[in-house]
């Protein structure tokens, strides 16, 4: 049955399974109590940790997904990482049902097309305050991201939530099949924004703000990883908003196409569309908002500030 489904498929079938493997690893180096940190940050630039839980989790990622597929490209987040004994070559069964329902242009994608971003451990701030405040409740806030990338844009997603409940869950998609893992919410009485709960500047605070006047913010929630604010909307919020240019592409793939399948949007501020093409530059400089299918994305656009777009320009520079 793996053999006979298409690359796309096959590949997010593995990808589930991979992204599962990771978040037990995740789940194995928190419960030892090591998590042996270290701050990839610049001099003067913040803070920016790395635990071991992130190089091993994209260790067994990239090694899982490579001896499936030899042509992939594959980008991750974490420049070093740790050998482990994980690699998972199973796959999920239920993703190869969907292969009778995606495009002939999809089913036709070859290996050598498609970009693999992968964040291995979104959330890394809540993993390291968790420790440090002994508040586990953060951890709810850790995912696990791969996203594929086809012609520059994301074809599909999956996000792998470790500490959701008692055995964790998996959301993922891909363009024209649903969503699987949860059911989106289709509305909602009042209009919550999630934003950042780490890096909060002087432009998100003015976007919200604005967001407020317009009675699009009727509250803000800030939590932390793009992949569960993304999660967030598809419960009921009614948008994501980063008015600053930190997100990466890693942060942003995955969650693209799984809100998108969901009848959702992502772009930056301004509305400009992300790419995700192998060579592009890595920052999302126009920053991030993200919109539930229920909500006019348009609107949101149009009442942030024009001086906060002026300042988070897309940049065309490749990496």
């Amino acid at each position: 049955m793996f053999n006979k489904a298409s690359f796309l498929t096959r590949l997010v079938a593995s990808s589930v399974r991979v992204s599962e493997a990771a978040g037990g690893i995740i789940k194995n180096v928190m419960a030892g109590g090591d998590l042996k940190i270290v701050d990839k940050a610049e001099t003067g630039s913040g803070y920016d940790p790395q635990t071991e839980a992130d190089r091993r989790a994209q260790y067994c990622i990239v090694q899982s997904l490579q001896k499936h597929f030899n042509n992939i490209t594959i980008i991750g987040e974490e420049e070093d990482t740790t050998a482990c004994p994980e690699v998972e070559l199973g796959f999920n069964e239920d993703v190869l049902l969907t292969d009778r329902l995606i495009s002939p242009e999809l089913a036709q994608i070859k290996e050598n097309e498609v970009v693999v971003w992968v964040d291995p451990l979104d959330g890394t701030s809540e993993v390291a305050l968790a420790v440090k405040n002994k508040n586990l409740a953060l951890l709810e806030q850790v995912t696990v991201l791969i996203g594929i990338a086809y012609k520059g844009r994301p074809v599909a997603g999956i996000i792998h939530q470790p500490y959701h409940s008692t055995s964790g869950r998996t959301v993922w998609a891909i363009k024209g099949c649903g969503v699987h893992g949860l059911v989106p919410a289709t509305g909602n009485t009042q209009k919550t924004v999630v934003t950042t709960r780490s890096h909060l500047s002087e432009s998100v605070s003015s976007a919200l703000e604005a967001l407020k006047t317009r009675n699009l913010a009727d509250n803000v929630e800030k939590v932390g990883g793009a992949g569960f604010k993304v999660l967030k909307v598809l419960e009921g919020c009614a948008a994501y908003v980063f008015a600053s240019a930190g997100c990466k592409k890693w942060d942003t793939c995955a969650v693209e196409a799984v809100l998108t399948a969901a009848g959702g949007r992502l772009t930056d501020i301004s509305g400009r569309e992300i790419r995700y093409e192998p060579d592009v530059q890595l920052n999302n400089t126009g920053g991030v908002l993200a919109t539930a299918s229920w909500v006019k994305h348009q609107e949101y656009i149009e009442t942030i500030p024009k001086d906060i777009k002026n300042n988070l320009p897309e940049v065309a520079s490749k990496k």
